[in-house]
């Protein structure tokens, strides 16, 4: 069962929209939802990790996304550095 998930900075008001993350009943061979982000953009996006891709690209500018790993509670704000605060909205399969 996968997440959904906003994150937010309480520093500079920075916000994503829902992230769905992780996987579904199809397991991960199906779609493996991981973070990514835009360094251009400044935009956190959904990763299919399971596509084993060796770049991910940017839906907006097609540029490099640099792939987030670790804890949610470790995600620096693509604004101002500050750490993001994860908020659980929900489940989906």
């Amino acid at each position: 069962m996968g997440s959904i998930v906003e994150f937010s900075c309480r520093s500079c008001g920075f916000t994503t929209e829902n992230l769905r993350v992780g996987w579904g009943k199809e397991g991960r061979t199906r779609f493996w939802g991981g973070l990514g982000l835009c360094p251009t953009c400044k935009r956190l996006s959904v990763v299919d990790l399971s596509a084993k891709l060796d770049m991910h690209r940017c839906k907006d500018c097609q540029g490099q996304l640099t792939l987030l790993e670790g804890l949610a509670q470790d995600i620096p704000c693509p604004e101002c550095s500050k750490t993001l605060r994860s908020t659980n909205l929900g489940v989906w399969n």
